[in-house]
């Protein structure tokens, strides 16, 4: 299998654009596109989301940082990485990925490492992650929620966390994503994340 760039692929050209739904939960485009082949796609309808932050976090005692609550677009209770949108008033992802470990957990402090940015639906959304390490964590405060959250706080420990990933407990997929770039960071981060296997 060859990764070299196809010369044949370009991206589609944007013949007009316009936002067909605008409100505090979503927000549609709609855009008519020349593919370059002769093909035009009059009415291209995608996700215009925010983008949001994920946080793989360590407690001091080495513990992975969860979060449990009900997501009304799959209609479940998951249990995924805490997360949250990037608010207008964030100075950086960092910031909002910061404030919101602090918000979900009450967990603050340690050291973070950028892991990287990840589309989390690249054909309809133009949504992406940004994903961070957190090590030796500290609990500091209560949980901070929003008056549309019920967020439980769990802490597990690293092969337990690993053991809800093989059972599909866990299967959001910007947690496993996020999870996969913070083992793939263990080595440059040397002996904390030597459990990580």
């Amino acid at each position: 299998m060859t990764t070299e760039p196809h010369s044949a692929i370009r991206p589609w050209r944007v013949i007009s654009s316009e936002l067909v739904f605008d409100n505090r939960w979503a927000r549609v485009r709609r855009d008519s596109c020349d593919l370059g082949n002769g093909v035009t796609i009059p009415d291209y309808f995608y996700w215009q989301g925010g983008d949001f932050v994920q946080v793989f976090a360590l407690t001091t005692s080495g513990e992975v940082l969860l979060t449990r609550q009900y997501k009304h677009g799959v209609k479940e209770i998951v249990i995924e990485l805490p997360a949250g949108l990037i608010d207008l008033t964030d100075e950086s992802p960092l910031a909002a990925a910061k404030r919101e470990l602090s918000e979900e957990t009450g967990y603050s402090g340690g050291r973070w490492t950028p892991l990287g940015i990840l589309n989390v639906s690249s054909a309809k959304a133009t949504t992406r992650a940004f994903s961070f390490l957190a090590l030796e964590v500290m609990l500091v405060s209560q949980q901070q929620l929003d008056s549309t959250e019920q967020i439980e706080c769990l802490r597990v420990s690293q092969d337990s966390f690993m053991k809800m990933i093989v059972s599909g407990t866990i299967h959001d997929s910007s947690s496993l994503a996020t999870s996969f770039l913070a083992f793939n960071a263990k080595e440059a981060l040397g002996a904390q994340l030597g459990r990580l296997k």
